[in-house]
């Protein structure tokens, strides 16, 4: 029996570093996903209301879109949210990180994290809780030679 727990608790441990270590790859890759090259974190300043096109088959005339500022090389750039959402998706004061081209900032992406990235968490967290757990079956198989 006893000899059972030292083993159920090294598989314990090197399942939890398997775990934990194909969290941090899914975290890592996921990160590396972006159209451009340049990130920045960003501030919603203001929520402006903007005239829809013609075309737009929409239940409202405008839309609320959101104002971005963010710096780019040292240069404050403030933007319009081009995406079309009643209500707007942000609020005033969120911060949030885009991806732009750095020869062109009116070109960007609001990056969002990725299942991936959440993936990647969960194994980190079952990672740790193996670990803990073969930890524990050791200190269990210890103990019982120690008296």
């Amino acid at each position: 029996m006893s000899d059972s727990l030292w083993i159920k608790g090294v598989i314990c441990i090197v399942l939890g570093l398997a775990a934990y270590i194909a969290g941090l790859i899914l975290k890592f890759y996921s990160s590396q996903k972006r159209p451009y090259a340049g990130c920045a974190d960003a501030r919603v300043v203001d929520i402006i209301p903007v005239e829809r096109d013609r075309n737009a088959e929409a239940q409202f005339r405008n839309r609320q879109a959101a104002v971005f500022e963010f710096f780019a090389d040292g240069k404050l750039i403030k933007l319009v949210d081009q995406e079309d959402a009643y209500p707007c998706p942000y609020e005033p004061g969120q911060h949030l990180r885009l991806c732009y081209d750095p020869d062109d900032p009116e070109k960007y992406t609001v990056l969002h994290e990725s299942k991936q990235y959440y993936q990647g968490t969960a194994m980190n967290i079952l990672g740790v809780v193996l670990i803990v757990a073969g930890v524990l079956m050791f200190l269990r198989y210890a103990l019982r030679f120690s008296f």
